[in-house]
């Protein structure tokens, strides 16, 4: 068993956006997926369920990066990626995690997903239209730039600071929670509830008087179950979220 060669075979095909394809071909029937210990799938078919599940969600896969590898030994390997997607309702999804695979007799038989973790930087290689990144600027020019910082007065680097840009600001697609359409999901980020965290702390009485507030439409609404599902997907749990999605009618 090469790890080397499996793990670029299915690298690649996860660079094509296919991930449900990859994980077909090369997961054994009973493969064990998880991202911490409540959140676990035991085999192929459950956790191809959750992925069919996901990305009848998404509109379209924007980009896939691959940052770096790391062989741990001859049955384990780490890669880091960064997703991203747009969902149904137009907004943009990124996901940056490190994947840890386990594999027997050629088989995926565990994969681990370590969310926001980073490996030792290599060559990244990106998808589609995106070029293949070098190496960083040779060191000559890092230095000139270095000192030319060092030069600069202390009010110019001030203001050079102060100009510096914004990290955007992080939001989840509330639409996956069930019971929630874009013109909901509109309504509560109005109300400063933008992320799933922020939907799983909230009460359901207060996001009832968000809906009551915004009108009759809005007043038949249930958001009973709204956080507890927030919270599956805040913490990745896909999985869970869609059998209890299963058992709802409308988010109730």
């Amino acid at each position: 068993m090469d790890i080397k060669k499996l793990t670029e075979a299915i690298d690649a095909q996860v660079l094509t956006g296919d991930l449900l394809g990859a994980f077909e071909q090369f997961a054994a029937d009973n493969c064990i997926t998880h991202s911490n210990p409540q959140d676990i799938t035991h085999s192929k078919s459950q956790k191809a369920e959750a992925l069919r599940w996901f990305f009848a969600n998404i509109e379209r896969t924007n980009n896939i990066t691959r940052h770096a590898v790391v062989l741990v030994n001859d049955q384990e390997a780490k890669s880091q990626f960064t997703f991203e997607f747009t969902n149904k309702q137009g907004v943009s999804l990124m996901y940056n995690e490190v994947i840890r695979r386990v594999w027997n007799n050629g088989q995926l038989v565990e994969e681990q997903y370590l969310m926001n973790e980073t490996l030792t930087p290599v060559k990244t290689t990106k998808k589609a239209k995106a070029d293949v990144t070098d190496a960083p600027a040779p060191a000559k020019a890092a230095e000139k730039k270095t000192t030319e910082k060092k030069a600069a007065p202390a009010k110019k680097v001030a203001e050079k600071k102060e100009a510096a840009p914004k990290a955007a600001a992080t939001k989840d697609d509330l639409t996956i929670v069930e019971g929630i359409g874009p013109k909901i999901a509109e309504l509560l980020n109005n109300a400063g509830i933008v992320t799933f965290a922020d939907l799983a702390k909230a009460k359901p009485a207060a996001i009832k008087k968000v809906l009551e507030a915004a009108g009759k439409r809005y007043q038949m609404h249930d958001p009973a179950t709204w956080p507890k599902q927030a919270t599956l997907a805040r913490d990745g749990k896909s999985a869970e979220l869609a059998a209890l999605q299963a058992e709802l009618k409308g988010g109730k």
